[in-house]
């Protein structure tokens, strides 16, 4: 896509958003790469969130040694159970082990709204530009409140910002990420240069293109955010660092992290939409990486369905079989 084109992509992306509240809408496809074993594996220590591991890629569902992932036929069979049972209209899983960088992914192809998770972003772009003035965080701006953006959220924030107040940079990074707040998503918007947040799509190896009248993404392709955050090989170590900080406070507990032990730290960001003439139509998405202490991995499920509340419990159910699985090999059993 040459350049104009591009940047309309982006611009319906994100004004499309910030007008009528329906989520940010993109479309990645995330360029595929020649799968290549690893020569080696260099880890700097010192570091809560990210890791410098070099970001191979192994053969889908295989490990290091060239042997099947042993839980992703389990996770595709529970899937299927509650495809056919009517839980679910689409469920999309992606998953990562963070530690050797084995992978295997559910329905990869299929496209879903990401809606806030497009938040993430927008997240970095203002990040990259703290990498060179830090002052950038300290930032004020003005919320006057003429319009509430959270309004049509069906998920709504745990807090908002009040209207008549300024707020830094830091400080609405935070509301957009632990709260999801629309209304600090707008402002941090408004005060972006759109070719900056270009920028970023294009150093991430990210390519947008429009489909139809929205802009859609798979869960393989929504991946490379979390994994380019985890390896800092985009933002720097301490701007990768706190990208996944924020994202560490996310109120978000009906998910990923309702199906872990409580105690482990998780990194994520979620997303919902709804459309049809009565909104009957939903979509309901999280994708973080679970700080496992043996093996950290990255999971992401994106679901369609009518039951947000049921999409909910299985993305909850099937981080619960992960993480369970996960647990027991390290432990050996």
């Amino acid at each position: 896509m040459n350049q104009s084109g591009y940047r309309q992509v982006v611009l319906y992306l994100v004004v499309g958003s910030l007008l009528f509240g329906a989520g940010w809408f993109a479309h990645v496809a995330y360029q595929g790469r020649l799968f290549r074993q690893p020569d080696r594996r260099a880890v700097l220590k010192g570091f809560r969130f990210t890791s410098p591991l070099l970001d191979v890629e192994l053969p889908e569902g295989m490990t290091v040694g060239n042997e099947h992932i042993p839980f992703s036929f389990k996770v595709e069979s529970f899937v299927q159970t509650l495809i056919k049972s009517g839980s679910a209209r689409d469920i999309a899983v992606y998953y990562r082990d963070l530690h050797e960088g084995p992978w295997f992914s559910i329905d990869k192809g299929t496209e879903y709204n990401p809606a806030s998770m497009m938040k993430v972003p927008l997240m970095i772009s203002w990040l990259k530009r703290a990498e060179t003035n830090p002052q950038v965080l300290k930032r004020a701006f003005l919320y006057d409140g003429k319009k509430d953006m959270s309004v049509m959220q069906n998920i709504q924030p745990e807090r908002k910002l009040t209207p008549g107040r300024r707020y830094t940079v830091e400080e609405l990074l935070n509301f957009m990420m632990r709260y999801s707040d629309n209304n600090a998503t707008a402002i941090l918007y408004q005060e972006m240069d759109t070719k900056e947040l270009i920028a970023v799509l294009d150093g991430m190896d990210v390519s947008n293109h429009a489909n139809e009248e929205n802009n859609f993404i798979t869960v393989y392709g929504y991946s490379g955010f979390f994994r380019i955050l985890y390896n800092a090989s985009f933002l720097n170590r301490e701007m990768s660092e706190k990208a996944l900080e924020l994202l560490s406070h996310q109120d978000f507990s009906q998910g990923i992290a309702g199906g872990v032990p409580q105690g482990i730290v998780i990194a994520s960001k979620f997303g919902e939409h709804a459309e049809g003439l009565n909104q009957e139509q939903k979509q309901l998405h999280e994708f973080g990486i679970v700080y496992h202490p043996e093996h950290p991995y990255i999971l992401g499920v994106m679901t369609r369905g009518n039951d947000s509340g049921r999409q909910a419990g299985i993305i909850r159910d099937i981080s619960r079989m992960i993480y369970e699985e996960v647990d027991a090999m390290s432990r050996g059993h």
